[in-house]
């Protein structure tokens, strides 16, 4: 949202505003860019991937960037804590004012967003807003026509609806996921989306084939490169591998003495050795996943 205009209170679901824009295809990404040339002051609300992807974006590009994040630490969701604050760490050596366990009031503007107002009265001004605060899956269509949905579309192993012949791939389609004990869940990735296209095209060609990919993801944020393999969620302990300091390092989620999940900063080796790990469930002790001089391939039962 590019801002200006006389100052107006705005409530937070307001949708009438002449900057409101939902980044959904090429040209509304344009739209963006354009906008951002002009702006010097930014304000992003939410510390996920996508609000600090902008947030480093924008600063790179000289801009005096906010970000606003509700809960006490960025990246609550996709992340265990030590990732979260070497983050955090990251984007405020860059200059970025990042602040924690933020409440939002309102917006404030005319025609256009002038200001963030803040649960305790603060205003932070910005002549660009961009809200990264994730999405909601519409199943109405799919429930009006019968489908079972809960979280988003339920499908089963082959991505399929309850719906003969329709099936959900990508963000919409809630799956009991192998890597998350069998939990049904929502991917919000591309990976997601592009291994469920093949599953969907394979067993439409009459080759019946389970959803069955490991999850994986990515970020880049000024010059790190974080990868995440496998999911995270209930991991019951972490290990660190190498030096946050080194901007180098890794972490692996455990569960049952199990590696879950991998985070990965700038260690691509660490990244692609540790699929082998989280696919053999191997036992391995502590002190020796935590050794960065021990690849990880050597770890996993042959």
């Amino acid at each position: 949202w590019a801002a200006g205009g006389a100052p107006r209170r705005l409530p937070l679901d307001k949708g009438d505003a002449a900057n409101v824009l939902a980044i959904r295809t090429l040209a509304d990404a344009d739209r963006l860019r354009a906008a951002a040339a002009s702006a010097e002051k930014v304000a992003v609300i939410g510390g996920g991937y996508i609000g600090l992807e902008a947030a480093a974006v924008l600063t790179k590009a000289g801009k005096q960037v906010t970000l606003l994040e509700m809960q006490d630490r960025v990246l609550a969701r996709a992340a265990g804590e030590t990732l979260s604050r070497f983050v955090e760490q990251t984007h405020r050596a860059h200059g970025v004012d990042l602040r924690l366990g933020i409440g939002i009031e309102a917006l404030e503007g005319d025609a256009l967003v002038t200001g963030v107002r803040l649960s305790d009265g603060a205003v932070i001004p910005c002549d660009l807003l961009i809200v990264g605060i994730g999405i909601v899956p519409e199943v109405a269509p799919l429930e009006a026509a019968g489908a079972a949905v809960g979280n988003g579309v339920l499908v089963d192993r082959h991505c399929a609806t309850s719906l003969t012949g329709i099936y959900a791939i990508g963000d919409l389609a809630a799956h009991a996921n192998g890597f998350a004990d069998g939990a049904t869940v929502r991917l919000e990735s591309v990976q997601n989306a592009v291994d469920m296209a093949i599953t969907v095209a394979r067993n439409i060609a009459g080759e019946a084939t389970p959803y069955s990919a490991l999850p994986w993801f990515w970020s880049n944020q000024y010059d790190l490169k974080i990868q995440t393999i496998g999911l995270s969620a209930g991991h019951d302990a972490s290990i660190l591998r190498g030096d946050p300091a080194a901007a180098g390092f890794s972490i692996l989620y455990m569960k049952g003495g199990k590696v879950i999940a991998l985070d990965c900063v700038n260690m691509a080796r660490d990244f692609i050795q540790g699929r082998g790990l989280i696919t053999s469930g191997a036992l391995v002790a502590p002190d020796v996943l935590a050794d960065p001089a021990v690849p990880l391939k050597t770890l996993v039962p042959q």
